[in-house]
């Protein structure tokens, strides 16, 4: 009865939100200036954002095939589709039960336990949290200097890669009691326990996934520079902190209201107004949400599941 009072007061509070921005942005600018900047996007320029975008889908696709879907008999077009369904759900579902769909539908297309499903994913989680947290230390130094800002996200990223590195030597010591090894040794070595067989593929997987996150970013951002004026800088400290809206345990309809939030307070140490940074989160996210669910419902076809004996 709690968790079902619980789930209804995030719905109401996910609503509240939505409408809550939907009035803000009546107030400020208007919902039919947010049509207008549509309108004046170049067609071609809008091709290009969702090809990008769509790649950045495949990419993300293909590290879930390289880390575990090959291994379990699941071809690259079902593994696509999965990834797109557990997208689209992350996307649309609030406080992130999407997340749920991800183990589920290991479950239901391979003999994956729910378990080792969901241990996978978090592996997965941690690869994009290293990524983000290099993102984020780029644009804060990029205010002082690029070469810096470069340098250090590419040392936090490799240093990522060292500690899960580590974790998976640590998993070699799997036999020795909890006691002997500690509490975040034992925390490291259940991690590592289902990471890549080899830290050539991990690695291998870490550049997957700065890859995807690249792509996608760069495909909003270069719609971003055709709807808006604001500067690359300001634009994805907005796109960053928009996407990492979505770790927030409660959200919009849609991410509606939240992503936008993030995308204001991440961009507006560029000293540009409220109302065109609402005008471009909202743009924006509707850019992301109806790409990802047009994605998804194209990949529908696709792939078939493993016969099961």
């Amino acid at each position: 009865m709690k968790n079902i009072l619980m789930a209804v007061i995030h719905w109401v509070i996910g609503v509240t939100i939505t409408a809550a921005l939907i009035w803000l942005v009546e107030v400020l600018i208007g919902w039919r200036a947010v049509w207008d900047s549509w309108q004046l996007a170049p067609s071609l320029v809008v091709l290009q954002s969702l090809f990008l975008f769509a790649l950045s889908h495949a990419l993300r696709a293909w590290r879930i095939y390289l880390f575990k879907s090959h291994s379990l008999g699941l071809g690259y077009g079902l593994t696509l589709k999965l990834s797109l369904i557990h997208q689209s759900l992350n996307n649309l579902l609030p406080m992130r039960l999407g997340e749920a769909s991800y183990p589920l539908l290991m479950k239901r297309y391979s003999a994956l336990s729910l378990i080792d499903a969901s241990l996978d994913l978090i592996w997965l989680r941690v690869l994009d949290l290293i990524v983000m947290a290099s993102l984020s230390i780029f644009i804060a130094i990029s205010y002082v200097c690029l070469e810096l800002a470069i340098a250090t996200a590419l040392m936090t990223t490799a240093a990522g890669g060292y500690v899960l590195v580590l974790a998976r030597s640590l998993s070699d010591r799997a036999g020795m009691p909890d006691e002997e090894r500690g509490g975040l040794i034992s925390a490291l070595s259940r991690l590592g326990a289902r990471g890549p067989i080899s830290t050539t593929e991990l690695y291998w997987l870490l550049c997957l996934t700065a890859s995807a996150w690249a792509v996608k970013i760069g495909a909003i951002a270069l719609l971003a520079a055709a709807l808006t004026d604001l500067s690359w800088l300001t634009v994805l400290g907005g796109i960053v902190a928009g996407e990492l809206s979505g770790v927030l345990p409660v959200h919009g309809v849609a991410g509606a209201g939240t992503y936008e939030a993030a995308f204001v307070a991440g961009a507006i140490s560029g000293g540009d107004t409220l109302e065109k940074l609402l005008l471009t989160s909202v743009s924006l996210h509707i850019f992301v949400i109806s790409s990802t669910c047009a994605l998804t419902f194209m990949s529908l076809p696709l792939g078939r599941a493993p016969r099961k004996n």
